[in-house]
């Protein structure tokens, strides 16, 4: 009676291992082919900024003084978007490619995130002129309670070593 329970937990424990080895490799496998799509996303969003750039370049001596908004402001504010569009495209390939190393995804990563986007969000408004001062204090406050956030993730991380006192003798 007590061989065959102890076969049955073997059977299953077999079994749950295999799953287990199946799933790592099947994420393995996945990992494997998001990276260079990410990549290439990358790459194409670097490519938009810098093809944004050149076509700016000639708007810049199309200034006329009547206009209200010049059409070298609209490329500005579209390269200013593009820019930071890339900058959180880092941000976020990091997090994926923590996550790729490590199998763990650190929550102050994922913070650094949201905050670049906020962040973007913020300066785009600001910089476009096209902003309610309720608009900006909403997104102002969201920022400070995610760098606040972020302090307290980096501050009990498990990563973290507790720092040890020294002994007075």
């Amino acid at each position: 009676m007590l061989d065959q329970e102890d076969t049955e937990n073997s059977v299953q424990s077999g079994i749950r291992s295999l799953v287990f080895r199946l799933y790592d490799r099947a994420v393995d496998l996945i990992i494997l082919g998001v990276i260079p799509l990410m990549l290439i996303a990358l790459v194409f969003a670097f490519a938009e900024a810098i093809i944004g750039t050149t076509h700016m370049i000639p708007l810049l001596h199309s200034i006329t003084p009547d206009d209200t908004v010049s059409p070298d402001e609209v490329a500005l504010r579209m390269l200013v978007a593009r820019v930071l569009d890339v900058v959180i495209l880092i941000e976020l390939f990091n997090t994926f490619m923590e996550y790729a190393r490590t199998r763990h995804i650190r929550l102050s990563n994922l913070l650094d995130v949201t905050i670049v986007f906020a962040l973007r969000e913020t300066l785009i408004k600001l910089y476009a002129q096209n902003f309610s001062s309720t608009d900006l204090l909403a997104l102002c406050v969201v920022v400070i309670v995610l760098v606040i956030a972020r302090s307290v993730a980096t501050r009990f991380s498990r990563e973290r070593e507790p720092q040890k006192q020294p002994v007075k003798k």
